[in-house]
Order: structure tokens, then C-alpha cells, then sequence
């Protein structure tokens, strides 16, 4: 009687956990898995006369693709992989320091710099980019300053170009590295610190060997809640950008709206989409061999 009540007792509580999860699992099957699989298939439809979608399956959105990989797509995809990764390591490098400062600061102090964090959320993103433009501007004030104190030649533009497109990414994307980063700081035993350094452990070492990998939950956390959005944002690069900007999100779009070819346009967001979940599945296996790794004596 007492093993079968261990059982009853064990299976309620699955179906308990289960009736718990259902709405999030149901939530993100209708939101995420139903429009994924809707996507996938769309790429294996032939492209109709009027711009749509065909009634026939097809490999022709493929064909297309690799029919104009070293022409258009592959240096469209390497600058895009270039900005994504440029801009994810900037804002971990400049998040970090930052969300240390928040974490060890006076409490009044913390919830008035989280709160400064959060201000940018309240606003557009057209926004932050209208005010960059006017920023930039060949006109603008900062550079006139610049060709006053000589920094810059006439021929310098500070809008149009690759530079101001990371620029204006690194502003917005900013926030999604610093509130991880402060949440994992936030929990981080600064004692291990002091215990470093009273073993003989340098300041650079101890932030290396003891610091880096206790946050390393919150770095990486940060570079997917960055690199993702970034990689498919085509706002930045098409208004802040020039000829040579665009992104992949760029062509998706321009596929889709311009040129009415929904089945390569898919195409492309199938193959985003599997490349984000090969970076998520990298940083899933580093996890789990870091905390075998951890756990192992």
C-alpha cells in the first residue's frame, strides 16, 4: 500500500506539473512552433504569378539562393554575421562594467540607475534613430566639432556607413546585455574575490579565473538576448546604413514587400531561424559541460 501510494502521489504530481505548463507549452506552440513550421514549408512552395504563394511544392527558392550565392548572398550574410558579432561583443563590453557599477552601488543609487537602463524601453526605436541621424548629420553639431578640432577631413561622413549602423545597434541593443549581466552580478559571492587575492592571485587573474566565469551564466544570456534581435533587425541598417549596409533581415524584407517572392524570402527567415538555433544549442552544451564539469569531483 505504501509503494502504490508513493506512485499515486508521483503521478499526480506530474500531472499537476504538466496542467502548469500546458498554457505557457500551448502559448508557445500557437506564438512560435505553428508560424516556424508555416515558414518552413512556405520556402518549399513554387512563387505564383501574382507574387504569392503556388499551390506546388518547389526547390526553386533554394535554386535561386545558390544560384546567386557569391553575388548577393554571401557577403550580405558575412556582414551581417560581422555587425551581429560586433555589436553583441560591444555591448558585453560595455554592459559589463556598467551592470558591476549597478550592482555594487547603495541601494537608492541601484534602483536609480536601473531605472535610467530602463528608460530607453519606454521609448520608439525610431526614435533613438531619427535623434543618431540628426546626431550624424553632415551638418550636425558634432561634426562641425569634429572638423574644428581637426579629427576629421570634409570628406568624412559620419551617416551612411557600417560604423554608424554598429553605433546606433550598440545604443539600442544596449540594455538587453546590461540587466542580465546585473542579475547574475547581483548574485555573485564577491568574498571568492578577496579569497583570490589573499592566495596570491592577481587583479587581472582573479578577474579572469574567479570573476569572469562565476558571470558566465549572465554573459551568455546577454549575447543571445543581443545577437538575436540584431540579427534580425533591418530598421538600423536600412535608415542608418548606405548602399553597402544591408543585412540579411534587409533582404528578407525587400524580398518580401518589393520584390513578392514570399517563398525565397522564406527561405531565408528558415535558414536565420536554424542558424539561431545552432548558436542556442552551442551555448546550451557549454552550460551542460560546465556544470558537469562543476558538479564532477
Amino acid at each position: 500500500m505504501t509503494h502504490f501510494s508513493k506512485n499515486t502521489q508521483k503521478t499526480q504530481k506530474i500531472w499537476k506539473e504538466w496542467l502548469l505548463t500546458l498554457p505557457s507549452l500551448l502559448m508557445l506552440i500557437t506564438l512560435v512552433g505553428i508560424p516556424m513550421l508555416i515558414i518552413l514549408l512556405t520556402s518549399f512552395r513554387e512563387r505564383s504569378d501574382l507574387g504569392g504563394v503556388g499551390a506546388e511544392w518547389s526547390l526553386d527558392a533554394f535554386r535561386n539562393i545558390f544560384a546567386s550565392w557569391n553575388n548577393i548572398f554571401y557577403p550580405i550574410i558575412k556582414r551581417t554575421l560581422i555587425y551581429t558579432t560586433l555589436t553583441t561583443i560591444l555591448c558585453i563590453l560595455l554592459g559589463l562594467p556598467v551592470a558591476f557599477m549597478i550592482a555594487r552601488a547603495k541601494p537608492w543609487i541601484r534602483n536609480l540607475l536601473t531605472l535610467l537602463v530602463l528608460i530607453p524601453f519606454w521609448t520608439n526605436m525610431l526614435v533613438h534613430i531619427s535623434a543618431w541621424k540628426m546626431v550624424l548629420h553632415s551638418d550636425g553639431a558634432l561634426r562641425n566639432f569634429l572638423l574644428w578640432i581637426g579629427c576629421i577631413s570634409e570628406q568624412t561622413k559620419l551617416l551612411g556607413n557600417s560604423s554608424s549602423v554598429i553605433l546606433v545597434m550598440v545604443h539600442i541593443f544596449l540594455p538587453f546585455a546590461i540587466l542580465p549581466l546585473y542579475a547574475t552580478i547581483q548574485k555573485f559571492d564577491f568574498q571568492l574575490l578577496e579569497s583570490a587575492r589573499d592566495l596570491g592571485a592577481s587583479r587581472c587573474q582573479t578577474f579572469l579565473r574567479v570573476f569572469l566565469p562565476g558571470i558566465s551564466p549572465g554573459i551568455i544570456a546577454a549575447g543571445l538576448l543581443v545577437f538575436i534581435p540584431v540579427l534580425g533587425c533591418y530598421v538600423v541598417p536600412d535608415l542608418m546604413g548606405g548602399m553597402n549596409t544591408d543585412m540579411l533581415s534587409n533582404k528578407i524584407v525587400q524580398r518580401t514587400l518589393s520584390d513578392r517572392n514570399i517563398p525565397e524570402a522564406a527561405a531565408l527567415a528558415s535558414g536565420m531561424l536554424l542558424s539561431l538555433c545552432f548558436a542556442w544549442l552551442i551555448c546550451r552544451s557549454f552550460m551542460t559541460f560546465r556544470n558537469r564539469k562543476e558538479v564532477s569531483p
